[in-house]
């Protein structure tokens, strides 16, 4: 079986329309899911606003009758936050279960079609089924991320602008700085996520192959170099995510606190008003950011997608062009 449906230089495109395909039987999960998520983000935005008027009563005006109103009315919108995202998970979980089940039956009978299939290539086979399988499943878990932060971007730098409008030319540049940063360090981390999967895949075929030579004392040797490599690869794509996350992470903590200076020297003094406009701004730079990443988690899966359609296909390469297989329910 031919190994594998990248180029030299980046993992093959996503095939959209198949990647539909398969989600298409659980479309009305999915619904369900991203229905929950953001409701969950929509009410979250009521705490940090209702903290704000909470403080302005008691320091404002000593009115501890509507700060306890509004304390009471906190408490019931992070229960109702809490419920929606421990719904959406349990939506997530039984979603993506399905998703996985649907794609394994359908590699395995891609897997019978293939004409020959020498010892080598068929131990690697596990590693399909089991990481290349779970990582197409990522786009569950992008979809319902990306859907959550999109909203939670779009809503918060809605109610920053009310809150505070000369905010908006300060946090534009800062959104700005975190995109450039963050898409210049995502290739390499997703070509370090593709040279790890692939040494996975190495090293699974490795056990098998050296486990049927155990008498053979240069065969731990072979597994150990093996390992060594995986390690390798392992190591790489964690330093280059750590990079990517936390460099990207970093500017976004600075942005919330650009944002209150501005606000502060604009004319804006209540303190609850400041606070407010700090929490809000949180979730601007939060969802901003969360988005920007979702690229790199969509750059990564790039070659398990392939792989995994190679393996419905019988080993045949595959293209965006392909056509569609229906999902088993």
């Amino acid at each position: 079986m031919t190994d594998v449906l990248e180029s030299e230089d980046r993992p093959a495109p996503l095939p959209w329309r198949r990647l539909a395909g398969l989600l298409r039987p659980i479309r009305g999960g999915l619904a369900a899911m991203v229905a929950l998520s953001t409701s969950g983000v929509l009410v979250g935005l009521v705490p940090p606003l209702a903290l704000g008027v909470l403080v302005n009563a008691l320091v404002e005006r000593n009115d501890k009758a509507e700060a306890g109103l509004l304390a009471g009315l906190v408490g019931l919108a992070i229960i109702a936050e809490t419920v929606a995202y421990v719904v959406s998970d349990g939506m997530y979980a039984r979603n993506a279960g399905r998703l996985y089940r649907s794609l394994r039956l359908q590699m395995f009978e891609g897997a019978r079609k293939i004409p020959s299939i020498d010892e080598d290539e068929q131990s690697g086979l596990p590693s399909r089924f089991i990481s290349d399988a779970e990582t197409v499943g990522v786009t569950v878990t992008l979809l319902d991320s990306g859907s959550m932060q999109l909203v939670e971007f779009v809503s918060a730098i809605v109610v920053i602008g009310l809150l505070s409008p000369w905010t908006i030319p300060v946090v534009a540049p800062e959104l700005a700085a975190i995109w450039i940063v963050t898409r210049r360090m995502q290739e390499p981390a997703a070509l370090a996520s593709q040279r790890r999967q692939e040494e996975l895949e190495h090293m699974t075929r490795s056990i098998s192959r050296e486990f049927a030579r155990r008498d053979d004392p240069q065969s731990t040797g072979r597994f150990s170099a093996a390992a060594d490599r995986l390690l390798t690869a392992e190591i790489r794509l964690g330093w280059l995510q750590a990079m990517n996350l936390q460099g990207s992470g970093g500017l976004a903590k600075l942005g919330p606190i650009a944002a209150v200076v501005v606000a502060a020297f604009t004319g804006t003094h209540l303190i609850g008003t400041l606070i407010a406009t700090y929490l809000i701004a949180q979730r601007v730079f939060w969802g901003f950011d969360g988005l920007v990443d979702l690229s790199l988690g969509l750059q990564s899966v790039r070659g398990a997608v392939a792989r995994c359609f190679a393996l419905i296909d019988g080993g045949s390469d595959t293209s965006d062009e392909s056509p569609g297989l229906p999902a088993t329910t």
